[in-house]
């Protein structure tokens, strides 16, 4: 009977434990700070400016079409907050993804880039993150440098090695900012590549660039929130601007892009040919066009020993277009001579051409 008693009072006493962690957890996500009013008359657009939710979050959709930046909110902060910001740099012509993390925390959606990336088409990327935002998307891009033109951090710094990726990043901060830790922010420089530009907006604070109210712990601003959002939008805008130029400038080689109708034709009529599928090993490997080689776009950072002829016909496919104009580009650069990108295996037309490797083998 002793032990009896003695065991249901330790399961008593765990199930206790368990409860006052689930309770924990429960106030701590729901804890966090809400988009102030200002926000409610930007969610409806404007003429040039559409606002509409997706599955990730917020589509922030203006008149340009070459450009896009994929936004990671700061930890407990409504990501509907920063919209005034990103509606300004839509205004722009630069679209932009407000990202909708779990819990309020990117720390547990630090991919979420890729999704949006997979699903819409743009020439330029770039990833942006407020804060702990900041901090995840710098990571990501650190992991994927290949896929973004640029970096953009707000109130926030990179904890993984930036100075190896071939991206343009932009560092900026408020003046009276009392959540970033300035020496963490000091830290992070030696790991920033050459030449990244690096801002302080006199007056700002870490709030400022959302609109979710005072941050516990954050220090008085001498300027409005809207004008520290004005000073980002036209910190943002220079250096994409700039980096589109820059980028165009130095693309001396080039790709074609064809249809598939017209790679069908090439493949039924052409011997010496590469078939080239650049999406990962799984996904290959669940069906892929029939005689193509795999060489995942992420890994083509040199010149590929599967292409040893820079004068070889290169047909290049990925799952939607994205990543195949991103590695045709890449081969291009690299000197192969006739590189031909025509788009997706999801709108690949002959499915008779198709196999995997159940079939395969």
């Amino acid at each position: 009977m002793i032990k009896k008693k003695k065991g249901r009072k330790i399961a008593a006493a765990v199930m206790g434990l368990i409860l006052i962690v689930m309770l924990s957890a429960f106030f701590y996500v729901n804890d966090y700070y809400h988009r102030d009013e200002r926000v409610n008359k930007y969610l409806q657009g404007k003429e040039q400016v559409a606002v509409s939710e997706i599955a990730d979050g917020l589509f922030v959709d203006g008149p340009g079409e070459e450009a896009a930046v994929v936004f990671y909110p700061g930890a407990k902060v409504e990501y509907t907050a920063y919209l005034p910001l990103f509606y300004g740099l839509a205004e722009q012509g630069i679209d932009c993804f407000l990202i909708k993390m779990p819990c309020n925390l990117a720390i547990l959606g630090q991919n979420r880039a890729e999704d949006i990336m997979e699903t819409y088409e743009y020439e330029h990327w770039y990833l942006a993150g407020h804060s702990l935002g900041g901090a995840m998307a710098a990571s990501y891009a650190a992991g994927h440098p290949e896929r973004f033109d640029g970096l953009i951090l707000l109130a926030a710094y990179p904890t993984r090695d930036l100075k190896g990726a071939q991206i343009s990043v932009l560092s900026v901060y408020g003046s009276e900012d009392g959540v970033l830790n300035m020496e963490k922010l000091e830290e992070g420089r030696a790991l920033m590549p050459a030449g990244y530009t690096e801002l302080c907006i006199e007056g700002g604070n870490h709030a400022g660039f959302g609109n979710y109210g005072k941050q516990k712990g954050d220090g008085e601003a001498r300027i409005s929130s809207e004008e520290q959002q004005e000073q980002t939008v036209e910190a943002v805008t220079q250096m994409i601007d700039g980096k589109k130029e820059t980028k165009q400038e130095e693309t001396d080689m080039s790709y074609q892009q064809i249809t598939a109708q017209e790679a069908k034709k090439i493949m039924d009529e052409e011997a010496d040919i590469c078939i080239l599928d650049v999406r990962t090993q799984e996904e290959y490997d669940s069906g892929h066009i029939k005689e193509s080689i795999c060489l995942p776009n992420e890994e083509i950072v040199e010149e590929p020993a599967e292409l040893p002829d820079k004068k070889q016909k290169i047909l290049v496919y990925c799952r939607s277009g994205n990543r195949s104009k991103q590695a045709a580009q890449k081969l291009a650069d690299m000197g192969y001579e006739n590189v031909l990108e025509f788009g997706g295996i999801l709108d690949w037309p002959y499915q008779e051409m198709v196999e995997n490797d159940a079939k395969s083998g």
